[in-house]
């Protein structure tokens, strides 16, 4: 039955592309952009208007499809953007595993990477790229925030919360973390990690579950707001004393921003997301034109990422970004 319901939800998600598919009142001459989303959601549709209203500033035509966390609903989404005569893909791959496949169903079609990072081999100069910010920094300034507020500690334990298993961004932020603590040389203790899938309700569910062990700990470091603020959530319910624990996310998100102010969080990592829209979309211009992406603010030298950079935010800026 669920797969019978799958198939049918395809086959009505395609049927509306191909009514749909790159169609807007601009002239025929306009190039044509096809946004190939993880999900539908707040999240993923807040990109695709922003994306749409930067495209239509460049005089583009834009459309979107939502894979709804399907790797056959993206592919064959691709395969009917193709067919309705789209110039480039913003494409956010439903897993870095399948990236060879979309490729495929794109044929010639050049590509722009954006959400969820393919492995660098998949990528080609001027042709697949990926814009984002550099996760890694996003994790190592959670790290020497840590040991700028601990610094006087041997020994600090930290719980971590994290995004999805196998996101880029997941990966990218623990790792930066890790590392970069490592490196210092002192006595880190992950005394819980889990993953919380960027969900507030899920990393306060998580975060009660390890209060119950009786465990102490000096900060929670979490891949993203919603997820640090979860587990805020879960050590008031528990009564812990607030001001003995560290708290920190990234995004730099409303609701994040709004904690730090309001001395719930500490520390959180901002990152540029209307940057990496403009970016985006411009880089997609200029691949489906046949031209280089060399010009664009952030490009690498091997012509295979832009990247935005992450800024710190903490108490003594945080008025900046709200």
């Amino acid at each position: 039955m669920k797969k019978r319901a799958g198939a049918m939800l395809m086959a009505a998600a395609i049927a509306f592309s191909l009514l749909a598919g790159c169609q807007s009142a601009d002239t025929a001459e306009s190039l044509k952009v096809y946004y190939a989303a993880i999900e539908s959601g707040s999240y993923y549709e807040g990109w695709a208007e922003q994306l749409k209203e930067q495209a239509q500033m460049q005089g583009l035509e834009f459309d979107v499809g939502y894979a709804e966390n399907s790797v056959e609903m993206q592919d064959a989404l691709i395969k009917n953007a193709v067919v309705q005569g789209c110039d480039v893909f913003l494409c956010g791959p439903v897993s870095s595993d399948i990236v060879t496949e979309l490729k495929a169903a794109a044929g010639d079609t050049p590509m722009v990477f954006i959400n969820n990072a393919p492995e660098d081999g998949q990528l080609e100069k001027d042709r697949y790229i990926y814009v984002a910010s550099d996760e890694y920094m996003a994790g190592q300034y959670q790290a020497e925030y840590i040991l700028e507020k601990l610094g006087n500690k041997d020994e600090i334990n930290i719980v971590i919360l994290k995004g999805p298993k196998g996101a880029s961004g997941t990966d990218g932020r623990t790792n930066g973390l890790k590392r970069t603590l490592k490196a210092s040389g002192k006595n880190i203790h992950y005394v819980f990690e889990d993953f919380a899938d960027y969900n507030e309700e899920t990393a306060r569910e998580l975060m009660e579950i390890f209060l119950k062990t009786g465990r102490t700990f000096d900060c929670v470091a979490a891949n993203n707001d919603d997820m640090a603020l979860g587990a805020v959530a879960a050590c008031e319910e528990a009564g812990l004393s607030m001001d003995s624990i560290i708290f920190l996310g990234v995004d730099a998100s409303a609701n994040g921003c709004q904690a730090i102010a309001d001395g719930k969080m500490d520390f959180t990592v901002y990152q540029a997301m209307s940057d990496q829209i403009t970016a985006a979309v411009r880089a997609a211009e200029k691949l489906a034109a046949g031209q280089s992406i060399k010009e664009i603010e952030g490009a690498t030298e091997d012509g295979k990422y832009i990247l935005i950079p992450f800024e710190k935010v903490d108490s003594g800026n945080v008025e900046q970004y709200r």
